[in-house]
């Protein structure tokens, strides 16, 4: 049994691939600098036979085949060090997912925002349909998800693999899919005219299909493109626009692959999204608490502009995800909130969850230029803080949307929203 050891296992690209490789027979272990022994992915992982160990270098050891790592991870990193000072082969998470495939068929979904939503929803309808895919995704498919079940993969026996493939890191150009999908294009990572290349590039090395949503087809070439499009699509459990485009470009593959679209449909209404992707966290005193992975000006646009559609007011908070990331895009993230234009707006301090990392800018200086250019917006320190603003500003009617990616804090602190409100 080989036996492959994982660098910040916690995360939830890493979780997937590990709970993957332990279905498909490896030994597999792995490290996170914030682990947690009582939490819902450590939980799961170990369920699967999965050992956690503290990020000193202690989880590898000679018998270790290979160690998985991300770009995220610096070249200091203790596990990092060990596997060099025992040998032991490295290789970068794109690479290792491009191994379990091996020559099976694989559709990719790409695009800037909208890939995980379209990825799990092609993961349910092809399953439903008796196609039995192998997925692996950015985020939990809530039909998957249940107690020690994280629900963000499926490993299936068929050979056919749906993906969600990463351009943060340019690591999606590792792979030739059999279909595509590109949601759409924003700036987010890089600027527009390399985003336009890299997916271009996508999908050249594309074989079959390539679907771009409307907001990804300003320069469609290569592949063979779908162009019939089926009827309208049914209702959906989840709220968005947004979710209506990302739910047609998985419609437009299924027609153009041919399945039957009767029982597409039927999925497609029966499919109850993705977790922290516009969730209903519950509801309070008249007031619907949403929490949403919203962490781009696109993302956050989507967010809050689907907020806007089911409720009088909506009280927003964003927990910015990165240094560099709030420093490339707050010009783009000010026009974006100044638009939305929501009833009340808190911002969070940069959340850092440690490592080496050039601090650019930070939450105190974007919230002056936010209000400098007429957004009223609040610089929160903590969410103790934060629960007395929301709780003193929203009423029965209300939204209150939660929006950040990466901090773990972030989607608890909304379910204790709900069960302390209003509780000294």
């Amino acid at each position: 049994m080989r036996k492959i050891h994982f660098i910040g296992i916690g995360g939830v690209g890493m979780n997937g691939l590990a709970q993957l490789a332990a279905l498909s027979g490896y030994g597999v272990s792995g490290s996170d600098r914030s682990y947690d022994p009582v939490a819902d992915v450590s939980l799961a992982l170990e369920k699967l036979g999965i050992r956690i160990f503290p990020q000193d270098g202690s989880g590898i050891t000679p018998d270790t085949d290979q160690v998985v790592f991300s770009t995220a991870i610096e070249s200091d990193n203790p596990d990092i060090q060990q596997s060099n000072q025992l040998g032991i082969p490295q290789l970068h998470r794109a690479e290792f997912l491009k191994q379990l495939i091996g020559d099976d068929e694989l559709i990719a979904v790409a695009g800037t925002a909208g890939k995980t939503t379209t990825t799990g929803l092609l993961g349910w309808i092809f399953e439903t349909l008796g196609k039995d895919p192998s997925v692996y995704n950015g985020a939990a498919v809530l039909n998957w998800k249940k107690e020690f079940t994280l629900g963000n993969v499926r490993k299936g026996n068929s050979k056919l693999w749906i993906i969600e493939a990463d351009e943060s890191d340019k690591s999606f150009l590792n792979f030739q899919p059999t279909h595509t999908i590109i949601t759409n294009i924003s700036k987010d990572h890089y600027e527009l005219d390399e985003l336009n290349h890299m997916f271009d590039q996508f999908e050249s090395q594309t074989n079959g299909f390539t679907i771009r949503g409307y907001k990804a087809a300003q320069n469609p070439i290569g592949a063979d493109t779908a162009i019939d499009s089926p009827p309208p699509l049914p209702s959906l459990k989840m709220l968005g626009k947004h979710n209506q485009e990302n739910a047609q470009c998985a419609a437009n593959l299924c027609t153009a692959l041919g399945m039957n679209m009767e029982l597409v449909y039927d999925a497609i209404a029966h499919f109850k999204g993705i977790e922290r992707r516009l969730e209903i966290t519950g509801k309070v005193d008249g007031i619907t608490v949403l929490d949403d992975y919203a962490h781009n000006p696109a993302k956050i646009a989507a967010a809050l502009s689907a907020a806007e559609h089911i409720a009088t007011h909506v009280h927003a908070f964003w927990r910015p995800h990165g240094f560099t990331p709030l420093f490339q895009c707050q010009d783009d993230l000010v026009q974006t909130f100044k638009q939305a234009n929501p009833k009340s707006l808190f911002i969070l301090p940069v959340y850092y969850a440690g490592g080496t990392v050039e601090k650019k800018t930070t939450t105190k200086e974007f919230i002056a230029k936010l209000n400098s250019a007429g957004v009223p917006a609040v610089l929160v320190p903590d969410y103790t803080s934060l629960k007395i603003k929301l709780e003193q500003c929203a009423s029965s009617g209300d939204v209150i949307l939660g929006m950040g990616a990466r901090d773990p804090e972030l989607p608890l602190f909304l379910k204790r929203l709900i069960t302390e409100w209003k509780k000294d």
